[in-house]
């Protein structure tokens, strides 16, 4: 088990208070900061606005020993547009395929292609599978489905087509828990979201924060009482954060 770096929010508007993305010196900084303390997994999407276009910029500048170090993971499958408020879902293969080539171009690489919302209707689709195709003749070697119910996961686990599964879990979302055993069964890799449900864990109603350190170690520690091998994925736009929550990862993966 590892941390990851979930990199919605340099890309665009997310999670509650959100007012602006950061600058790109922000994002380089979060970035430097994230190869400083071993944080080489970097999850991102087509759907995650300027989030991959900024990924492949400081790739691409960084390229040599530091960029090699880095597993890039994206996803297609769910969209956003700057005139939408929200992203939305799209399986087609036409859509796929479009959304394939832009990651193809902003990343200097893609070491992991994921289904975004990958719900059983999705993972039904033929389309969905002829779109994986097209991404494995074009040199992409592994696959992964992020879901959000067991009947996806035994959809995806049954296809033969994914080594990693990206499910939600943490202590106020455990429906997710029979995926583990299951994995390690498979020798599936996992990737853990949410770990701070989206900051519940660390905020009371007012907004006040929890226990300072406490709560996300806490938090990091439910998510290690799971044995899987994989990641457990945190977002921020701050590299004090970033730091903090490395130092505390380390501290609960330890016990």
């Amino acid at each position: 088990m590892e941390l990851g770096l979930g990199l919605i929010e340099i890309g665009r508007p997310w999670g509650a208070g959100w007012k602006s993305i950061p600058s790109e010196e922000q994002v380089r900084e979060l970035l430097r900061t994230a190869l400083e303390e071993g944080v080489t997994f970097w999850d991102t999407a087509s759907s995650y606005g300027s989030s991959e276009e900024r990924v492949g910029r400081f790739l691409r500048e960084h390229a040599g020993e530091a960029a090699s170090r880095v597993t890039i993971a994206t996803k297609f499958g769910d969209h956003w547009s700057p005139d939408r408020t929200e992203s939305w879902a799209d399986h087609s293969f036409e859509a796929l395929v479009r959304s394939l080539d832009r990651s193809m171009r902003l990343l200097p690489r893609i070491d992991l292609l994921q289904v975004h919302r990958a719900t059983p209707e999705a993972l039904r689709r033929e389309d969905v599978y002829r779109a994986l195709e097209v991404a494995r003749s074009r040199g992409i070697r592994q696959f992964g489905a992020s879901v959000k119910t067991m009947e996806a996961a035994r959809i995806a686990l049954d296809s033969g087509w994914f080594e990693w599964l990206q499910i939600p879990f943490n202590p106020l979302r455990q429906e997710m828990a029979p995926v583990f055993p299951l994995a390690r069964e498979r020798g599936i890799r996992l990737i853990v979201n949410r770990p701070f449900a989206e900051g519940r864990l660390l905020y009371d109603e007012a907004g006040n924060p929890l226990c300072g350190d406490e709560a996300r170690r806490k938090a990091f520690e439910f998510v290690c009482s799971q044995p899987f091998d994989g990641y457990a994925l945190v977002g921020t736009q701050s590299p004090e954060h970033l730091r903090d929550n490395a130092r505390l990862w380390r501290e609960a993966a330890r016990r």
